[in-house]
């Protein structure tokens, strides 16, 4: 009854010979090739959502981290403290996705001194 050629759909061409793509690491892994499909992936998005996000410019910023005792209070679980470094963690990996060439360095301050954690450096 049908007599025309079977042909893709314009959506199934994204889903072409998707094995090919695949490759085990030494160990016979495919985490390693996920991962970067992955962060491939969140760079698109991340690029699509900001539209004008200058890859191109580097930028130095220094967070600063209260590391004074009032970190240790646990109206955040399990505390202050742990949250920040959570959220840190976060925003550095994010900053990096943005920024590439860019730098950050670490200060924490704590009994009315400041001290330097790192130097501003890049990944």
């Amino acid at each position: 009854m049908d007599e025309e050629p079977e042909r893709t759909k314009r959506w199934e061409g994204g889903y072409e010979r998707t094995w090919e793509i695949l490759k085990e690491d030494e160990s016979g892994s495919l985490k390693a090739t996920i991962e970067d499909i992955l962060f491939k992936a969140k760079r698109k998005r991340v690029f699509e959502h900001h539209g004008q996000v200058q890859l191109g410019m580097m930028r130095h910023l220094y967070v600063v981290v209260d590391g004074s005792r009032t970190m240790e209070d646990q109206d955040l679980k399990p505390n202050r403290l742990t949250c920040t470094l959570k959220l840190l963690e976060y925003f550095v990996e994010e900053y990096f996705d943005q920024n590439p060439i860019s730098q950050i360095g670490i200060i924490v301050t704590k009994s009315k001194r400041a001290e330097k954690l790192t130097e501003l450096s890049a990944i």
